[in-house]
């Protein structure tokens, strides 16, 4: 059975919708989705946030898990302008992790550089050299 409101896979007999609340005892006229064009599924991007969760940035790939979980839900739950805005904020989350973290490895690494000159400059006699 499903909601006669939001599409929803319901359990036989069940007399409220547990995703939109909609009452199933209700007749209805044809069900209206968000969305008339729907096309294909968009990708999840689950397997890319959870790299980048374990490899880079915890933070933003944990926002990006979040969003990829709920891109099945949607388009299973015939809600597709939901399922493609959450699949594009799952997509951009997890480069936005990737990003900083290449930035912050790029930064750790001058720093070490310029560290390692200043330690060679200074022991081959610094200002005090004549």
């Amino acid at each position: 059975m499903y909601c006669k409101n939001c599409g929803t896979e319901l359990p036989d007999g069940t007399k409220f919708c547990t995703c939109c609340g909609h009452d199933q005892t209700i007749e209805s006229g044809p069900v209206q989705y968000a969305s008339a064009s729907f096309g294909e599924k968009p990708a999840s991007y689950l397997a890319l946030s959870i790299i980048v969760t374990i490899l880079c940035c915890v933070p933003l790939g944990i926002v990006g898990i979040v969003y990829a979980s709920k891109v099945d839900a949607s388009w299973n739950a015939r809600n597709y302008d939901a399922a493609k805005e959450y699949s594009r904020k799952a997509r951009n989350w997890s480069i936005a992790g990737l990003v900083i973290s290449v930035l912050w490895w790029v930064v750790y690494a001058v720093l070490i550089f310029l560290g390692v000159a200043w330690a060679a400059w200074w022991d081959n006699g610094g200002l005090f050299s004549i």
